[in-house]
């Protein structure tokens, strides 16, 4: 099975477990720009993935394929939270990064909630520590599992919100 990419080539599937192949960076990259052409600004990406899965090259793919500048992309692990200004699409990026945290910590002093209520796209990596916040938002939700195989293949998996069609 084949997927589409935006440019009329295809992401390849892997057969054993329903997930994109991403075999290059070129390949990231054009699942950020599919996804890209279906946000609003009114979404919540939440991104899981062990460490040196390809979360935050995928978010640095998708700030650039939204009209912002990749180079102000940085893993937020330690800031916790980074806001990035609208690009051509109209909205910006808020990036969460939750990995230090565990779920029940903390998470009012982020603002998250007013993230939530804002303009702009929300993109969360390692988001356990929030489950109970995205459970109760209303915004249309992705999730994006990135893993790499034991050959040291990248794979994606993508779970589109309700009444979405799913990336080709």
């Amino acid at each position: 099975m084949r997927r589409r990419s935006p440019r009329g080539g295809r992401l390849p599937a892997n057969p054993m477990s329903g997930g994109l192949l991403l075999r290059d960076r070129r390949a990231t990259r054009a699942l950020a720009l599919q996804l890209a052409h279906r946000l609003t600004g009114a979404e919540l990406l939440l991104l899981t993935g062990e460490l040196g899965s390809g979360k935050t090259t995928f978010v640095r793919y998708l700030a650039q394929a939204l009209g912002l500048d990749p180079a102000w992309v940085s893993s937020p692990s330690f800031t916790l939270l980074q806001r990035y200004p609208p690009g051509s699409r109209g909205f910006g990026i808020t990036h969460v990064d939750l990995y230090r945290l565990a779920p029940g910590d903390e998470l009012e002093p982020l603002g998250l909630e007013e993230a939530l209520a804002g303009p702009d796209l929300v993109v969360v990596e390692w988001p356990a520590a929030g489950a109970a916040l995205w459970a109760a938002t209303e915004r249309p939700t992705w999730t994006i599992r990135f893993a790499v195989d034991e050959s040291a293949q990248r794979l994606a998996w993508v779970q589109q919100p309700k009444g979405e069609r799913p990336l080709e």
